[in-house]
């Protein structure tokens, strides 16, 4: 069963439980649309070393997205930004942490090492077009059932390394199959 890192799910929890405080949301409304599961997890705290069920996340992220993005999927687009710049803040993780000047070189192995990282029984690779161009392809193979909040979430994540080296870069993402997903960058 496909997993995502406690690192990645802590600020989805946070601002479930921020809506519900601001009474955005109340919790009959949340035990209706979420599972027990979910509950439990809005209700513990998040450890950031500790694997969570990504359809927990989906499902969280899903209700964000509603309620505070509109519907929009641009929305989980820029809480993956966030989320990149926030561990990149945090030196958690040391592959964030290289000199920028050095980026470029590295982006793919970042993207592949910090993938598998996240989301548990995934498997990333990174294709290059050209030596210092921002033009690849990443190749992700997940899980049945993952769900799209991971897919654009990953979208920003992604979009937010590349402009590291290459501020003028156009991130997008599909999804192939079922388990597979896309993500292609080009100069813009």
């Amino acid at each position: 069963m496909s997993a995502i890192k406690g690192t990645a799910l802590e600020s989805v929890v946070e601002d479930v439980n921020r809506l519900v405080a601001e009474a955005s949301i109340c919790r009959d409304d949340l035990a209706i649309r979420l599972s027990v599961k979910d509950l439990e997890i809005l209700d513990s705290k998040v450890q950031g070393a500790k694997w969570y069920p990504i359809d927990s996340y989906g499902r969280l992220s899903d209700l964000l997205m509603e309620l505070e993005g509109h519907g929009r999927s641009a929305y989980l687009v820029e809480r993956g930004r966030r989320a990149a710049k926030r561990l990149q803040g945090t030196g958690i993780y040391s592959q964030l942490s290289a000199d920028r000047e050095r980026w470029g070189d590295r982006l793919g192995a970042i993207m592949a090492s910090l993938g598998p990282a996240m989301f548990k029984d995934s498997d990333w690779s990174f294709e290059l077009d050209s030596e210092g161009s921002a033009s690849f392809l990443v190749r992700v193979r997940v899980s049945g059932g993952f769900p799209e909040a991971g897919r654009f979430a990953a979208q920003g994540f992604i979009d937010f390394l590349t402009k590291q080296s290459y501020q003028n870069a156009v991130v997008e993402s599909r999804r192939v199959s079922d388990t597979e997903l896309e993500f292609s960058a080009r100069e813009g």
